[in-house]
């Protein structure tokens, strides 16, 4: 009787264990990779100063949307190194759309805007035109210079590549860009030389 007693016990813990609900762990979800860096030399100054930037990437938007008509955004990628106040950012602009009350274009209209400008010019600051790009530098004093059209320097501007990544915090367009411009003080009286640039980050569709 003793036996069968212990044997009862047995099969009681056996069947309470088979009920237990195991918990379930998903899979880690994928992340895009977003490394950045920047290198270029700036010249025209008391010496040239060699530019290497990759510590921090950040993106923005700047957006006005019509209600109703046609909306607009910019983009911007910064680069820099942490606990510095120098770094490069780079806007391009202007994507349109007509919004449909998300304010934010659909990832085909803002994968096509990348796509057809692979090749942006400089302008201007002053002006606002549509396919442009826009380079400011961040000196170690803090001062920001800022491309335009000026020819005092070697212009050119080239997305290499283009990549669409998306995940949990957010829809990427990753890409790898060259580039030289004219650079002006913010007086404009000013100017340098960046040249040999050489820029991977990545814009942010927000």
């Amino acid at each position: 009787m003793k036996n069968l007693l212990i044997f009862t016990g047995v099969v009681g813990v056996l069947a309470v264990a088979s009920c237990e609900q195991h918990e379930i762990i998903p899979p880690p979800v994928p992340l895009v990779e977003l490394n950045c860096s920047c290198d270029a030399v700036i010249t025209g100054g008391a010496a040239d100063t060699t530019l290497a930037y990759g510590d921090t990437c950040t993106y923005s938007s700047i957006k006005t949307i019509g209600t109703p008509g046609t909306s607009s955004a910019r983009y911007f990628s910064n680069i820099d190194n942490e606990g510095f106040a120098e770094g490069v950012q780079l806007e391009i602009r202007a994507l349109e759309w007509t919004d449909d009350g998300s304010n934010k274009p659909t990832l085909n209209e803002w994968q096509n805007f990348f796509n057809a400008n692979t090749e942006p010019k400089y302008y201007p600051e002053v002006n606002d035109p549509l396919d442009a790009v826009v380079v400011r530098w961040t000196d170690k004093n803090g001062t920001v210079w800022t491309s335009d059209s000026s020819i005092v320097c070697l212009s050119d501007f080239k997305f290499n590549w283009f990549v669409q990544e998306s995940d949990t915090t957010g829809d990427y367009m990753k890409f790898d860009a060259t580039f030289s411009c004219t650079l002006w003080d913010p007086s404009m009286t000013t100017s340098r030389c960046l040249q040999d640039g050489h820029i991977k980050s990545a814009f942010r569709l927000d």
